[in-house]
């Protein structure tokens, strides 16, 4: 496009320079001789003969003759001055108006007709910088005259094969990658076959919609992981696949194994090992997204089978009570829990998550509502040392200035946890603070 541009302006400079050097060549001046022999002949004739009639004298017909002659004069002078101006200004309008009205009429002309060669190039019908078609198609003829000279060119068939999976003729690539791999084999290398093994996964997209790594297209890709090491692209994205195949097939701990070895083996500034660690992350986000699908499902189910049997199963209701807290769906869980603690006012576990799925509804910026107190107070009753209840009546009793009290209920903590761990610092700090 830019290449286009550059040749309108120096085509548009020629002709407006052409038509420049026409105007200069065609501003000339009328004499004094030229007007009078054009203008004023006649009046000359006519003098001349009334003297030779003897209508006139001789010195009438020499004064006449010279004011004729001072008339003509002055009439040329102004005349050609009056001629010179008006040439000047048209000739400056037209230098100003052709060139802009050059490049114009040149850009609409390829805007909308493009090459005559090329009918599908006009501008107008371009969208997003895409090469035309027409491009590869001719690109293949001229592949195939070369080849027909050269069958021995092994860069004119890998030429053929990745332009026929340019124009997404998959099926075709794929042959031409078959018959470079039987004929070529001691040319082969890491780039070939990871080629191959792309168009083999793009003929399954256009086929069935999704990226399947099949077993063939794995073999392929075994084959350029052995000719190709990870710090380089095509090593990176062969092994990719190869972590895609263990993925797809059940195995995602190895999987994850192996594109972990290609994100830190892989140079930092290098494209490929953004796009990889885009993909890892983009498969993973999808894993978790059908994973909290399927607990949806299953916790959608299970619901509508307690409520509308009005159930009085306490360890499904507990059950219920958890999945929803896994899935963030609090006040859903505090109902699933209240219905099993009704149950049974004495059932621990119904108790706790109860309490516990209370307090996470709670506001972070508000103090914990009393009666999530009196929960967490009531299974101190059964279970004296629960960390969770003795961490929120400490913060409770900080905030009614019963320090010693809060300071007592965080030891009973603290003596539970290990040394250094996150929890154990936590707890330690807040004892820091109550001292300070």
């Amino acid at each position: 496009m830019a290449t286009f541009f550059v040749l309108i302006i120096l085509i548009a400079l020629f002709f407006s320079l052409l038509i420049i050097l026409f105007i200069n060549r065609s501003n000339t001046s009328f004499s004094v001789t030229e007007v009078n022999n054009n203008i004023f002949k006649h009046q000359f004739e006519e003098i001349e003969e009334d003297f030779k009639m003897g209508v006139i004298s001789k010195k009438e017909f020499d004064s006449i003759q010279n004011e004729l002659s001072k008339r003509v004069l002055k009439y040329t002078s102004n005349k050609i001055s009056d001629q010179q101006n008006e040439s000047k200004v048209l000739n400056n309008s037209i230098k100003v108006i052709s060139i802009p009205l050059i490049l114009l009429f040149s850009i609409l002309f390829y805007y909308y007709n493009g090459q005559p060669g090329l009918p599908d190039l006009p501008l107008s019908e371009r969208k997003d910088n895409i090469v035309p078609i027409i491009f590869f198609d001719r690109a293949l003829i001229d592949i195939d005259k070369r080849i027909s000279v050269s069958k021995d060119s092994i860069e004119l068939y890998i030429l053929k094969a990745n332009t026929l999976s340019a124009l997404n003729q998959t099926e075709q690539a794929i042959k031409i990658w078959k018959f470079i791999i039987d004929n070529f084999n001691e040319k082969l290398d890491a780039e070939i076959y990871l080629s191959f093994g792309e168009t083999i996964v793009q003929n399954i997209v256009n086929q069935e919609g999704k990226i399947l790594i099949t077993k063939e297209a794995k073999d392929i890709f075994e084959k350029a992981s052995k000719l190709s090491t990870l710090e380089t692209e095509e090593g990176a994205l062969t092994r990719f696949y190869l972590g895609l195949y263990d993925y797809q097939n059940g195995k995602i701990e190895s999987a994850k194994k192996v594109w972990d070895e290609i994100i830190i083996s892989s140079p930092d500034n290098s494209l490929w090992k953004k796009q990889i660690e885009l993909h890892v992350n983009q498969i993973f986000e999808n894993q978790a997204d059908k994973e909290n699908e399927k607990i949806l499902s299953m916790v959608s189910r299970l619901s509508k089978r307690l409520y509308d049997t009005n159930s009085t199963n306490i360890n499904e209701w507990n059950k219920l009570g958890r999945s929803y807290v896994v899935l963030g769906q609090f006040e859903e869980s505090i109902k699933a829990y209240q219905k099993a603690y009704n149950l049974d006012t004495e059932n621990l576990a119904s108790l706790k998550g109860l309490a516990e799925s209370m307090l996470l509804n709670n506001k972070t910026d508000q103090p914990v509502e009393e009666k999530i107190i009196n929960l967490f107070e009531n299974i101190l009753l059964k279970d004296v040392n629960y960390p969770l209840a003795l961490w929120v009546i400490a913060e409770n009793e900080i905030l009614s200035n019963n320090f010693i009290k809060a300071e007592q209920l965080l030891n009973r903590i603290l003596i539970q946890l290990s040394e250094g761990t996150e929890e154990y610092n936590l707890v330690l700090r807040k004892l820091k603070e109550l001292n300070n």
